[in-house]
């Protein structure tokens, strides 16, 4: 029986874990946080609050190649997943719209706002469900069809080094349209002038193909679950665990400040391969765009949002001009998130490191502060008096994804998914050490659709070597 070591315990490892675990492996999968999950997670607060980390919308839960591991897994047996039942609202200068699911149901309610664009919208959905259509298939590609590429994927060809911005500019001078249709893109990126189409298309698809899930309690429930799949077949998830040093047949790491050594046929990293390189003393300079990182607020509410303001949407996108963001009125769904008679919510928007890494302790607490009040004030614009029901609120900053996920630059999103650096092969097998393999966001993309497929890809690869 092979012994596998997994470092990080993120949704790519912990996913990875379970499959293997399954398939007769010994598993041992080792978390340098006191919880599992990375970003797939949840913390407690007083008043009986239970805060989500890191999901909004899940997207694909359903999909071929998620509903194949989950199957495997038995996940739905045992994670509850919910079903907003609109994509998103977005505010901007121009109004207000809300996107339906479904690709039929977005094209008819976008031509009826935009009766001038009926073309620019079917061609722009024409696009990304190609798109969608052409990695699908390359997911089951064999290697007589590399001889029949452009042909069998010309739509990839064409597109692949173009960003968003550049295919929407080309099909359509409507701003707000354009809004509109980028009004997710935080969910990938800093800018649609920066993020490849490909990503987007193959994500939008999904969303408005599938839908998106919020999990039921919060991810954790997900993570926790795929941990017990680990254990009940005989593995171990060790928690405190923090990854010292690692060589091709052993994986030292502290815990209760001793140091133990575990032997090792495989080793899995769930972490940044510049991070996992440096535990083996390997020589390694990251030539990628590391992306960006997120600050969020995170919103107790001594009163349930949906009972005040009606029913609205889940994710409601705010275009302001100099930060946008995205609030999750989790009132919307049954959460389960905290009893009926509050709500929980939460801010997110994209930021950066290097505007919190060096500022004092005094000073961190002060631009913290003003994070929040300016975007509760910008809030509060379309949620009147939301500021007097808050029970409590709580600012994460890049500064603490590092602190927490260990993530180069802080980031929850991986490399950097621009035109040049999105479509490549995925680095599943390290190129250095010939046990090592790599899952989670630095694989295909941030997100937890693309670190649980990176999951499977890894078990598969593991599978054909041994």
């Amino acid at each position: 029986m092979k012994n596998i070591v997994i470092i990080g315990g993120g949704l790519g490892g912990l996913t990875s874990g379970a499959l293997l675990s399954k398939d007769g492996y010994k598993v041992t999968l080792l978390e340098q946080h006191n919880i599992v999950g990375g970003c797939a997670t949840i913390f407690k607060r007083k008043g009986g609050f239970i805060c989500e980390v890191g999901l909004h919308e899940m997207e694909g839960v359903y999909s071929p190649q998620i509903k194949k591991i989950f199957d495997k897994l038995e996940v739905y047996k045992n994670v509850a997943f919910i079903k907003p039942q609109e994509f998103f609202k977005l505010y901007s200068k121009f109004g207000e719209f809300v996107m339906p699911d479904g690709v039929e149901n977005a094209k008819k309610a976008l031509k009826v706002k935009f009766q001038n664009e009926v073309k620019a919208i079917d061609k722009y959905f024409e696009i990304i469900l190609s798109l969608s259509d052409c990695f699908e298939r390359l997911s089951h590609l064999k290697w007589y069809h590399y001889l029949f590429f452009p042909f069998l994927f010309a739509p990839i060809l064409k597109y692949k080094n173009k960003s968003v911005s550049e295919v929407l500019n080309s099909l359509t001078q409507n701003e707000e349209l354009k809004l509109i249709l980028n009004a997710t893109t935080q969910y990938y990126n800093d800018s649609p002038k920066t993020l490849s189409i490909l990503l987007h298309a193959i994500a939008q698809s999904s969303y408005y193909k599938g839908g998106g899930y919020f999990i039921k309690g919060g991810s954790y429930k997900l993570s926790r679950y795929l941990a017990d799949v680990i254990e009940q077949n005989g593995g171990k998830v060790i928690t405190k665990a923090t990854v010292i040093k690692a060589t091709k047949n052993e994986v030292i790491y502290t815990l209760a400040n001793q140091n133990i050594t575990l032997k090792a046929d495989i080793i899995i990293s769930n972490i940044a391969p510049v991070d996992t390189y440096k535990l083996f003393e390997i020589d390694f300079k990251e030539e990628k765009q590391i992306a960006e990182s997120i600050s969020t607020i995170y919103i107790g509410f001594s009163k349930n949002l949906k009972n005040i303001y009606g029913k609205g949407a889940y994710s409601n996108f705010i275009a302001q001009e100099n930060k946008p963001f995205v609030f999750v009125d989790y009132s919307q769904i049954d959460s389960g998130l905290v009893d009926d008679t509050k709500s929980f919510g939460e801010i997110c928007l994209v930021d950066e490191l290097k505007n919190w890494e060096d500022l004092s302790q005094n000073e961190y607490k002060i631009e913290k502060e003003l994070l929040l009040e300016n975007v509760l004030s910008i809030l509060e614009m379309y949620y009147p008096n939301i500021k007097a029901i808050i029970e409590f609120a709580e600012v994460a900053t890049p500064k603490t994804m590092k602190r927490y996920t260990k993530t180069p630059n802080g980031t929850a999103y991986g490399y950097k998914p621009t035109p040049k650096q999105f479509f490549r092969i995925p680095q599943i097998k390290s190129q250095k050490i010939n046990n090592l393999y790599f899952v989670g966001q630095f694989v295909i993309a941030g997100g937890f659709s693309p670190a649980i497929i990176s999951a499977e890809m890894c078990c598969k690869r593991i599978l054909k070597d041994t």
